[in-house]
C-alpha cells in the first residue's frame, strides 16, 4: 500500500524504513549466532529488515507459519492464549530470542510502536542444532562455544583429556538398578521383580514409603514390598529404584565438592518434580518417565564433580568449577548415559535440556517436558530475564489445547509442587 493510500485509508504510515542487516546484528540473535560466519555474511547481502506501523498484528495465535520474527527496533506486546500478555522492547535480553517459534504461534504479537523486525525461515531452528547423539565426547566438546577464559582452564583441559581416553573410569549405576532394568526388559514376572528389590532392604522400605505417599492416594496403606510394587506398577518401580539409587552417586569427599554435589542433587530432584507435574497435566507423556528424565538431566555433574574431587586443588581456582559446569554437564551426561545403556530418548536429554528451540516432532515428548520444566525452574531468579518467554519456544506449541497454557502451567506448579516435594523428601 502506497503512502498516499495509507493516508486516505486512515492507516498510520510507518516512520521507519527497511535497512540492510549486518553480521554483527545476526551474531546477537539466538540461535542464529551459531551459524558459521560465511553463511551469515551471504545472508546479509540480499536481505533487509521489515518495518511495520504501530498497532500492526505481526502474527496471530494458533496460526501456522513458515517463518519466525526477531524484534530489532521498537516495542511489541504478545497476547498469550489464556489472557496473559507481556511486552518486549528492542535491545533487551529477550529481544535476542525469536518472538515465536514452533509449528504454530501460541500467542498474538501486536506492534506497540513502529517496529523493525527480521524475518527468517523457521528451518533455522533445526539447522543450528545437529543431532548430538551421533557425536562422541571429544566431538561434542569441540562443538561447544566455550569462552577463552574457560577454555584455558587446566581443570577443563584435564577433564576433557581424561574422558577422551578410550576406557576412562566411569561412575557405575548401582547393581540393583541395573539388575532390575535388565529383568524388566525381559518381561520377568512380578515376583522376580520383588525378589530383586528385596535384595536391598533400604530400597524396599523406600518403595513402601512412596506407595503410601500423597502421590498414590489409597484407602488402605501397603505394608509389603510386593504390595508396593503392585500399587506403583512395574514402570514406576523401575523408575523409582533408579531414582533412589542415583542419589548414591552424588557423593564426594572434599567438603566444598560434597556441598556442590548435594546442591546438584537437590536441583535435580526439584526439576524432576516439575517434570512429573507437567507430564501429569499434559496427559501425553508418562509422569514416571518424566520424573526420571528430570533426575538425569544434569547427570553429567556426577563424573565432573568426582573428577574434581580427585584433582589437586593447587591446579585450579574454586570458581572454575561453576564456570566450567554449564559447558561440560551436557556432553558428560550424554557420555555417561550412553555407557549405562539408557534409551536414546533419555541419552538425548542432558544435551538438549537447555536448547530452548529443540523441535524433533509435532508431539510433546520427554525432552520437551524437561525443557519446559527447566525454563520454569528459573522463574523468580535473575536468570529469567535472559531467557525466552515460555510461549515463544517450540515445546510450548505442542501442549494440548486447553490443558497447559503458560499461565495455567504456573498455577499447576504452584499448587502441586509442595505435594510432590513432600513425596520426594524420602530421598533425603
Amino acid at each position: 500500500m502506497s503512502l498516499i493510500s495509507k493516508i486516505f485509508s486512515g492507516e498510520k504510515a510507518c516512520s521507519l524504513h527497511p535497512e540492510p542487516i549486518s553480521v554483527a546484528t545476526l551474531k546477537q540473535l539466538i540461535p542464529i549466532r551459531n551459524i558459521n560466519e560465511d553463511e551469515l555474511t551471504a545472508y546479509t547481502q540480499d536481505n533487509q529488515s521489515e518495518v511495520h506501523a504501530a498497532k500492526t498484528i505481526l502474527f496471530k495465535g494458533g496460526e501456522q507459519d513458515s517463518s519466525i520474527l526477531y524484534l530489532l527496533e521498537g516495542r511489541v506486546r504478545v497476547d498469550v492464549e489464556g489472557g496473559e500478555s507481556y511486552e518486549i522492547e528492542a535491545e533487551s535480553a529477550k529481544a535476542n530470542f525469536p518472538l515465536s517459534t514452533g509449528r504454530k504461534h501460541s500467542g498474538t504479537a501486536i506492534a506497540l510502536s513502529d517496529v523493525r523486525v527480521l524475518r527468517v525461515s523457521n528451518r533455522i531452528m533445526g539447522s543450528t542444532s545437529p543431532t548430538k547423539t551421533t557425536l562422541d565426547f571429544a566431538d561434542q566438546i569441540n562443538a561447544l562455544e566455550i569462552p577463552e577464559e574457560v577454555k584455558s582452564s587446566r581443570l577443563l583441559e584435564s577433564f576433557c583429556q581424561y574422558y577422551g581416553q578410550e576406557h576412562p573410569s566411569l561412575p557405575t549405576m548401582p547393581d540393583i538398578a541395573t539388575r532390575l532394568r535388565k529383568a524388566l526388559a525381559n518381561d520377568v514376572p512380578i515376583d522376580k521383580v520383588v525378589d530383586i528389590v528385596q535384595l536391598d532392604p533400604a530400597i524396599a522400605t523406600k518403595l513402601i514409603q512412596v506407595a503410601n505417599c500423597p502421590l498414590y492416594v489409597a484407602t488402605k496403606p501397603v505394608t509389603s514390598c510386593r504390595d508396593a510394587v503392585i500399587r506403583l506398577g512395574l514402570n514406576a518401580t523401575r523408575t523409582l529404584v533408579t531414582s533412589i539409587t542415583l542419589k548414591q552417586l552424588f557423593t564426594c569427599n572434599k567438603i566444598p565438592i560434597k556441598q556442590k554435589a548435594r546442591l546438584a542433587w537437590q536441583q535435580s530432584v526439584n526439576l524432576s518434580c516439575l517434570c512429573f507435574v507437567l507430564a501429569s497435566e499434559s496427559a501425553s507423556v508418562n509422569p514416571e518417565d518424566a520424573l526420571l528424565a528430570g533426575l538425569i538431566c544434569d547427570i553429567g555433574m556426577i563424573p565432573f564433580l568426582q573428577f574434581v574431587d580427585n584433582f589437586p586443588t593447587e591446579f585450579y581456582e574454586p570458581d572454575e568449577i561453576d564456570l566450567i559446569a554449564p559447558y561440560i554437564c551436557g556432553p558428560a551426561g550424554h557420555f555417561l548415559l550412553k555407557k549405562w545403556d539408557f534409551s536414546e530418548e533419555l541419552i538425548l536429554i542432558p544435551q538438549e535440556s537447555q536448547n530452548w528451540y529443540y523441535d524433533s516432532s509435532d508431539k510433546l515428548n520427554l525432552t520437551d517436558v524437561v525443557i519446559l520444566s527447566k525454563l520454569h525452574s528459573y522463574i523468580g531468579t535473575p536468570s529469567m530475564a535472559k531467557l525466552p518467554p515460555i510461549n515463544s519456544i517450540p515445546a510450548c506449541s505442542k501442549l494440548p489445547d486447553g490443558t497447559l497454557s503458560p499461565e495455567h502451567s504456573l498455577n499447576v506448579l504452584h499448587l502441586a509442587k509442595d505435594r510432590v516435594k513432600e513425596a520426594f523428601s524420602i530421598f533425603d
